[in-house]
């Protein structure tokens, strides 16, 4: 596999562990500011990885048609 495309699917992987993380914390947390602030940052990575899983599919288009 292209390592550009694994770096992606790394990255992917980073993206959905920091969500679980953040998941994990806003559970641990009686704060609502806390919660919500953990909540926004779950929102946060699931953008980021859907920007991520669109930029791979392109790219993997990409370098399949060259």
């Amino acid at each position: 596999m292209d390592p550009v495309l694994e770096g992606i699917l790394e990255a992917i992987d980073d993206e959905i562990a920091a969500q679980k993380k953040y998941q994990n914390l806003k559970e641990q947390t009686a704060d609502e500011k806390a919660k919500a602030l953990f909540e926004q940052l779950i929102k946060d990575e699931i953008g980021h990885e859907k920007l991520l899983r669109s930029r791979y599919e392109a790219l993997k288009d990409h370098l399949k048609d060259n």
